[in-house]
């Protein structure tokens, strides 16, 4: 079993228009509308290829209400957390002409102190029943900003394997109770390290240093550029198949939906790689966030080329 948790769920919209133009009146060709956050993103992709996978978080008002509506039309199984609060809304625009996309991202609620305790009391029964433990996305207000290394070190000591997707301040005390994989994108590790890191030996050179603290899987999702990723033996790349790209949104969550996914069904990790890449590239080629398509998956797989670049 895989758990993940969303801190700050929410209601992702996705409005899909011909143009966008500030200022006028304009007109909303197509409306999509399910359950999000990061963390329920990636149990989507998780359910899609097959994997067995709970998702829980903080959810509030009339929109967490309907969160757990969509959510339960996708048959995925939950365990949220009722919240005084009103859980947020994420509006994504996807411009036709452009190919350009829009978000518009509300902050959340805050969190008081007695639900944030029933939350980390949540989490650690859920260590009964689970191997691997997905920590994705910003912290809403009230929660302290040690939020996830507290969650890791708890996991850790019950012996769960946890991936880590934030980033600021969360991921650095994140990265410091060492959780099994972190998976930063290129402005995420340039705030980790402090320095400009734009070339690929930045990356490794940042990446081994992080991987030598203990975490297995250091991963970087570089979008059309593919991957890279380090590890104890290590550091692989690879690359990105072609695509038409139609929404990048949750692209992210997808990579990190497939490898976990493989890497709990006993995979390798040149595969769990592969499998990372291809749903990311995946979710790409659709109009909705986190929602891939197996078959694509495997097509695309089929394209990818993993090299070791480096032995450690």
């Amino acid at each position: 079993m895989i758990t993940t948790i969303t801190l700050n769920a929410a209601i992702d919209q996705v409005y899909e228009m011909n143009s966008l133009m500030l200022g006028e009146t304009n007109r909303v060709l197509q409306k999509l509308q399910q359950g999000g956050g990061k963390g329920i993103n990636v149990a989507r992709v998780i359910q899609t290829l097959g994997g067995e996978v709970f998702t829980g978080g903080f959810v509030g008002g009339p929109n967490g209400e309907k969160i757990k509506a969509l959510l339960n039309e996708e048959k995925m199984q939950t365990g949220f957390i009722q919240i005084e609060g009103e859980s947020r809304i994420c509006l994504t625009v996807s411009n036709k002409q452009t190919k350009e996309i829009t978000e518009l991202l509300e902050d959340g609620p805050t969190i008081h102190q007695h639900e944030w305790q029933e939350m980390l009391n949540w989490i650690e029964t859920q260590t009964e029943r689970s191997e691997y433990f997905v920590l994705s996305g910003s912290l809403p207000k009230g929660v302290p900003m040690a939020a996830y290394a507290m969650i890791t070190r708890l996991l850790k000591q019950k012996g769960v394997r946890v991936a880590l997707d934030t980033s600021g301040e969360a991921l650095k005390q994140g990265v410091e109770a060492i959780p099994f994989i972190i998976k930063p994108n290129e402005d995420e590790i340039v705030q980790l390290i402090g320095k400009q890191a734009v070339a690929q030996d930045d990356l490794i050179q940042a990446g081994e240093k992080i991987q030598e603290l203990g975490i297995e899987h250091v991963c970087f999702s570089l979008g059309e550029k593919g991957a890279l990723f380090v590890n104890r033996s290590g550091v692989y790349q690879v690359n990105a198949p072609k695509i038409n790209v139609v929404n990048t949104v949750g692209s992210g969550d997808a990579f990190l939906g497939g490898l976990v996914y493989k890497l709990s069904k006993g995979g390798d990790c040149t595969d769990a790689y592969k499998w990372a890449v291809a749903c990311g590239s995946a979710n790409a080629a659709e109009k909705e966030i986190a929602k891939v398509q197996k078959e694509t998956v495997q097509s695309l797989i089929k394209e990818l080329q993993i090299t070791k670049i480096k032995d450690r």
